[in-house]
């Protein structure tokens, strides 16, 4: 078994132990409970950079959601909070 040196990501700590699995079988670290790896398409770099982008060129909410595999409600709060950040 490889070893992983884990810092905590709020306070950089390294005294994280694991605090055994989610139920979709990441591990999980104590003192903060944390995962590794995200398990949701819609936390992955770019994504949100792809929806708008989808949106110009003319593609619908569904078909979005269906192609970057994120929900309709993520690209519909995507699209409306992107034109507050213009």
């Amino acid at each position: 078994m490889a070893r992983v040196i884990v810092h905590c990501p709020r306070c950089q700590s390294a005294q994280v132990c694991r605090h055994g699995q989610n139920p979709k079988g990441y591990d999980r670290f104590c003192r903060r409970v944390f995962q590794i790896t995200d398990s949701y398409e819609a936390r992955k770099p770019g994504i949100k950079e792809q929806i708008t982008e989808m949106a110009f060129n003319g593609a619908g909410v569904s078909d979005t959601a269906r192609t970057l595999n994120v929900g309709i409600n993520t690209v519909i709060r995507t699209l409306k909070n992107s034109r507050h950040d213009e």
